[in-house]
């Protein structure tokens, strides 16, 4: 007699998405690390893994990077459109809010050091699904 075999006796097959990223990469990913946690510290620096050409390739260094841009240009935006536009509309109140704005982004930019610290790509809260870099 033939065995039964049933669906839930076969390997289930674990669907790859954005926010996970191997650790199989051909390269490893502690040569990156470096630069994947000074481009969270000064986000103007996230072009560096793009200067070098086997960090150009590596998903890791590119996920790290596209989230650190964004980073940029969520401080950018904040310091220049938001700010005086609420200062404009809200006077002594926009500073409040402003701090609270950047306080967020100090939180983003602490978990984006942790993940690259810990070789991992995770996505960062609220911006992590946005990707400039392709």
């Amino acid at each position: 007699m033939e065995p039964q075999h049933n669906q839930s006796d076969a390997p289930e097959s674990v669907p790859v998405t954005n926010a996970t990223v191997s650790n199989t990469d051909s390269v490893d990913n502690s040569d990156h690390k470096l630069f994947a946690i000074l481009g969270y510290i000064l986000p103007f620096l996230f072009f560096l893994p793009l200067l070098n050409e086997k960090s150009k390739h590596n998903v890791f260094a590119r996920f790290h990077a596209n989230q650190q841009l964004i980073l940029l240009i969520l401080g950018v935006g904040i310091h220049f459109v938001v700010t005086p536009f609420l200062i404009v509309s809200l006077g002594f109140g926009a500073y409040l809010f402003t701090s609270l704005l950047n306080l967020a982004l100090l939180v983003l930019v602490i978990l984006g050091v942790i993940n690259a610290a810990q070789e991992e790509a995770k996505e960062l809260p609220l911006i992590g699904r946005f990707r400039v870099l392709k």
